[in-house]
């Protein structure tokens, strides 16, 4: 197609900021410029005709109105470049700019407008922020979320992050990358912490305002706590107020950093400039060591007994901490019209197998998933062998088993399901039987009543109680499954004795605690390789990743002494409490002597008054008492 020429016309500055799209520029019969209507109302262009113009050099009008522009062919290409608005630019300074941009053209080759861009792309990296780093990371996570590569967790960890140095009193968030000296983030440091340890929940309102009375708090030793009179952990809660959260914040800050400062290097090393940013400033956190080493971790969580594995030797309380938990959580499974047994189920379980945080939570009965799911390795179940040499149709591994698909390091995990969990299993089971039949009965008749909002509750109960292993009780949940279990932890803390204000005991329990049981008894009594096995901390690198067949994971050899060996912790474990051994087992093992395992008493208040057979045993003070009523009725089938 033929380029066309355009019409030269030789316009003063007035009369070219007051051109619209509405009319154009015309010469009459004597070479006058003169204003017509612009009939197509369509933009335009035209040549300035001015004496000294550049070549090239002319005018755009369009909706937005008129600007400078010069168009020229260097080397075959052609090009066209806006100016700026006869608005804001006068004709003279336009025409320098464009002469100053074809001589540019003509020695360098290069488009100043890629110039121009680069040089913009420059600054706006220059004045990238702490901010801006961590929402494209967290964009990042997000995706890899979304894939199935990152843990929500993670994901969360570093929203929550964003959002502490957001706060107004932090205020690193707005802070640019590059203008970060190390005294900002020192200082940074310690206002994040003052503000994390005036929102933690761990924290006694009374003891952070103690805390915050002291000025700059963050820096005294723990003999100085001892000094201006703190006892107890309140010493060690109070030396180490708000560092973890800070730690994980500026932690999360620093990797969002070091991926905006590799962006930038990388866009840079493509433009062929130096890069904007080149050194992270949350390195001087590490230089002056201001993240706990593991040790340094370790003192503390003994200290202020954050950590609370339990045991038979290291109780605050004078007691021993896992037999006395044992007897609490079976006392307490049959209280409240059996409302207690799905949370006290899935703690007893999370304790034997040492499953994380709600990966327990979300394990499906194995007949209710589908072969799809079941192949491809999507979902956590649980299948309980009929006989114990049967094998399970999908690992072709021999007796009960239970599968996590989806753990904290993004490895499944298949385990043996061994004695005491197969029992407390099948009383889930039976359970769950027993509902769904009274439930079956409701249904009818609430059809029969017309009771349509009872009608659809039956019938979402009745879908969850075929789905999942702990099925949750409130319609309103989202999940379908158990999801919390603090309130049996708190409950069982008191009855424990783990926690008594009236005489100032206050020991964590937390379902990572009772990982951390299983742990500590395992270490005591198998190879370490087994242990890594069982807590699941070995690497998948050999035998294929996350989405090997799990039938490779274990050789004919491994499998049965992994069996062996879950049978030998629990039942260490169980064997904590003849009282509670003696509950669960059934008649194939034999009874423990309990006369050095005292009955646990458990406050009949606590039943909300109905007489439920815990609740008569509760009167005695024999939590034991209860629970063996309970298992004489259970022992015929088990």
């Amino acid at each position: 197609m033929a380029k066309v020429a355009l019409q030269k016309y030789r316009l003063t500055q007035a009369q070219l900021r007051s051109l619209t799209m509405a009319e154009r520029p015309e010469l009459d019969a004597s070479g006058k410029v003169v204003f017509v209507p612009n009939e197509k109302g369509e933009p335009y262009r035209f040549v300035d005709d001015t004496p000294g113009a550049p070549a090239g050099f002319g005018f755009y009008v369009g909706p937005t109105g008129v600007f400078y522009e010069l168009r020229m062919q260097h080397k075959g290409v052609r090009r066209r470049l806006a100016l700026g608005s006869v608005q804001e630019l006068t004709l003279a300074r336009a025409h320098e700019l464009a002469g100053a941009q074809r001589h540019h053209i003509r020695q360098t080759g290069e488009d100043p407008r890629e110039r121009i861009r680069i040089e913009t792309e420059r600054q706006q990296a220059k004045g990238t922020t702490v901010g801006d780093a961590l929402r494209a990371y967290l964009a990042h996570l997000e995706d890899k979320l979304a894939r199935g590569k990152a843990k929500k967790g993670g994901v969360e960890g570093v929203r929550d992050s964003l959002m502490r140095l957001e706060r107004e009193e932090v205020g690193l968030a707005k802070k640019a990358i590059a203008g970060l000296a190390d005294k900002d983030i020192l200082n940074a440091w310690n206002a994040l912490r003052h503000s994390c340890m005036q929102q933690s929940n761990r924290l006694k309102p009374e003891l952070k305002t103690f805390i915050a009375k002291q000025g700059k708090w963050w820096t005294l030793r723990l003999e100085d706590w001892v000094r201006l009179g703190l006892t107890g952990k309140d010493i060690e809660l109070a030396y180490a107020a708000g560092l973890s959260a800070t730690e994980q914040t500026m932690g999360n800050a620093a990797r969002a950093v070091t991926r905006a400062i590799a962006a930038e290097r990388k866009l840079a090393s493509q433009q062929g400039r130096p890069p904007a940013l080149g050194y992270n400033p949350f390195d001087v956190l590490r230089e002056q060591e201001r993240y706990r080493s593991s040790r340094e971790l370790a003192t503390h969580y003994e200290n202020a007994r954050v950590r609370n594995p339990l045991g038979t030797d290291d109780s605050a309380t004078g007691q021993q901490t896992l037999p006395t938990v044992l007897k609490a959580l079976v006392g307490r499974r049959d209280m409240q019209n059996g409302h207690n047994a799905v949370g006290v189920d899935y703690v007893l379980l999370t304790l034997l197998w040492g499953a994380r945080r709600n990966e327990g939570a979300k394990l499906r009965r194995f007949e209710s998933c589908s072969p799809e799911e079941l192949s491809l390795q999507i979902v956590s179940w649980v299948w309980l062998a009929p006989k114990p040499n049967v094998k399970n149709p999908t690992t072709g591994l021999r007796g009960s088993q239970v599968f996590f698909h989806d753990t904290k390091n993004g490895q499944i995990q298949l385990l043996p399901v061994a004695y005491f969990a197969e029992r407390i299993l099948r009383w889930r089971f039976d359970d769950s039987y027993m509902k769904e039949r009274a439930l079956a009965k409701e249904l009818v008749k609430a059809k029969r009543e017309g009771d349509k909002k009872r009608v659809a509750h039956i019938e979402w109960q009745l879908v969850n109680l075929a789905r999942w292993v702990f099925p949750a009780r409130n319609p309103k949940s989202k999940e379908g499954h158990h999801t919390d279990s603090k309130a049996i932890l708190h409950n069982v803390r008191l009855d424990a004795g783990l926690l008594d204000p009236k005489r100032g005991i206050d020991i964590g329990l937390t379902p990572h605690d009772l990982r951390r049981t299983l742990g500590r008894f395992a270490g005591k009594l198998l190879p370490g390789h087994v242990v890594s096995q069982l807590l699941n901390h070995h690497s998948d690198q050999d035998d294929g990743g996350k989405m090997a067949k799990v039938t490779e994971r274990y050789s004919q050899q491994e499998w049965p002494a992994l069996q062996e060996a879950m049978d030998k912790v629990e039942g260490a474990m169980i064997a904590t409490s003849p009282r509670v051994w003696n509950i669960l087992k059934g008649p194939d093992r034999p009874m423990l002597d309990e006369i050095r395992d005292p009955p646990l008493n458990l406050p009949s208040r606590r039943t909300l008054g109905h007489r439920s057979k815990a609740h008569t045993a509760g009167r005695k003070g024999d939590a034991g008492s209860a629970a063996s009523e309970s298992r004489r009725a259970r022992q015929g089938g088990h």
